[in-house]
């Protein structure tokens, strides 16, 4: 062979792979425009709808409250959150997410599980009403999340996407849950929601992000924005690994996504992994007008598709991923829990209720022999929890004097 051809073809083979190494190649889209402060919804692209994640302060309902005292409590929250309704409304947005449990009830929930029935049909029922209202006033979309008893009798973390004229247009019940969620039941689907003017919706509530397949099965559906609706991360770790997944998520998928949290968090992100805007502070709004119809162009080296989900959902492998759909795969044999899902329950309602009054009690008797009495109880009551790591290093540091 001709030295000269071999050096050329050795030269292609190289920009080939140099070129092919680059998964993704991503141009930004003019017709996305973040912002957290405008006023004026832009009036040159027609498309453009106004997005909002809630990200409303604490407001945890005392667990020590009877069912009609947390029902005052829950009416006065729901005042509360009518007013970032309106301050919604007021920035001229076409929908606004709220986080998860958005009336605060869980503690309350934790501590009562006998008495469910006398609150949280009545106060889910008034959450809707009021917002509902609050929000059709303005002409725009609503999602909320809280839990409560379905029309099968049955306890679900459920969110529900409200139209612009305040009637539900569906509700998604949780499909993933934790051990300790685990007395509530669960959901069997990812069920999506078409609009005239957001494109297809879909939702997803807390730990169902920690799950890429959760995300995937409302893309397969076709959703162009999803609202997830958490008092958490994305993924098992710090904030950076959970930020580095939600942006995962909807680069994997090419969607937009809306994340709504309790205090901090809120944010609106593009199909890109670009994050448009993030909410500050207590009672904010992270606000982002995007045009769900657009901002996926992406490809390779060899194709550049203006929709990347054109050709990433068709080439897919799904008769290579029957694993994914095996309830007891391998590594569970491998892999043991350290408590049962019964263990968890009890756990998790300690925590949310006595433990962390406890705790900070035996924190406040500093170096006694009752802080240790304390300590050493709560490992025992909330073992695995942050109370028990936390009532460890305590004790370790008690008994060293």
């Amino acid at each position: 062979m001709n030295p000269m051809i071999r050096i050329q073809r050795n030269a292609f083979r190289i920009s080939f792979h140099v070129l092919a190494a680059a998964l993704l190649l991503t141009s930004p889209d003019p017709s996305v425009i973040a912002s957290a402060t405008t006023e004026e919804r832009p009036s040159t692209h027609t498309s453009l709808i106004r997005v909002a994640a809630a990200q409303p302060r604490n407001r945890t309902i005392d667990f020590l409250l009877s069912p009609l005292e947390a029902l005052d409590q829950v009416d006065r929250s729901i005042e509360e959150l009518e007013q970032l309704v309106h301050l919604a409304g007021s920035k001229g947005c076409d929908v606004l997410a709220f986080p998860e449990d958005t009336l605060g009830l869980l503690n309350w929930e934790a501590a009562n599980p006998e008495k469910l029935d006398q609150v949280l049909p009545t106060a889910v029922a008034r959450m809707l009403a009021k917002l509902g209202d609050a929000a059709s006033s303005h002409q725009m979309y609503l999602v909320l999340c809280n839990d409560t008893i379905d029309t099968d009798g049955n306890l679900y973390n459920m969110s529900f996407f409200l139209g612009r004229d305040g009637n539900e247009i569906g509700r998604y019940r949780k499909v993933n849950l934790t051990m300790a969620e685990q007395s509530r039941s669960r959901g069997e689907s990812f069920p999506v929601f078409l609009t005239p003017d957001m494109g297809t919706v879909g939702m997803l509530i807390c730990y169902d992000m920690v799950f890429p397949e959760a995300a995937r099965c409302l893309a397969l559906q076709g959703a162009d924005l999803v609202f997830h609706l958490t008092l958490g991360g994305a993924a098992i770790g710090d904030e950076d690994v959970s930020l580095a997944a939600f942006r995962t998520r909807a680069v994997e998928n090419f969607i937009y996504l809306v994340v709504a949290n309790r205090g901090e968090g809120s944010m609106i992100i593009a199909p890109t992994g670009t994050i448009l805007a993030t909410a500050e502070g207590p009672d904010s709004l992270a606000v982002a007008d995007i045009d769900p119809s657009t901002g996926r162009e992406a490809g390779d080296a060899m194709n550049l598709q203006a929709d990347m989900r054109g050709r990433l959902f068709r080439e897919r492998v799904p008769g290579a991923y029957k694993i994914l759909t095996d309830p007891r795969p391998p590594v569970l044999e491998k892999v043991q829990s350290n408590v049962t899902t019964e263990e968890a329950i009890r756990i998790m309602a300690t925590v949310l209720t006595t433990g962390e009054s406890r705790f900070n009690d035996a924190v406040a008797l500093g170096r006694t022999e009752e802080a240790i009495r304390i300590f050493e109880q709560l490992c025992i009551e909330c073992r695995t929890s942050w109370i028990d790591r936390a009532a460890q290093k305590y004790l370790n540091d008690l008994r060293k004097q």
